[in-house]
């Protein structure tokens, strides 16, 4: 039985795998092999580091963006 105080997936934004729906709805493919990258390395690798990932094997062409994204990141 679940608890009814407890937060239900949609409340929280968090869609399969971790992942927030709106990105399983924007671009699905990139999330689905972000999410197969995740559980290939096993649990010490974040959803955002996994997304970019992902999206570099599909759309290499957004390196810049994606070293920009990181860099961010690391910083805070």
């Amino acid at each position: 039985m679940t608890d009814p105080q407890s937060p239900r997936p949609a409340a929280t934004g968090k869609g399969l795998g971790g992942f927030p729906l709106l990105r399983w709805v924007l671009a699905p493919r990139t999330t689905w092999q972000a999410r197969r990258i995740a559980a290939d390395f096993g649990p010490g690798m974040d959803t955002q580091t996994a997304w970019t990932m992902a999206r570099l094997q599909l759309c290499p062409d957004e390196r810049p963006w994606a070293m920009t994204h990181l860099d961010s990141e690391h910083d805070s």
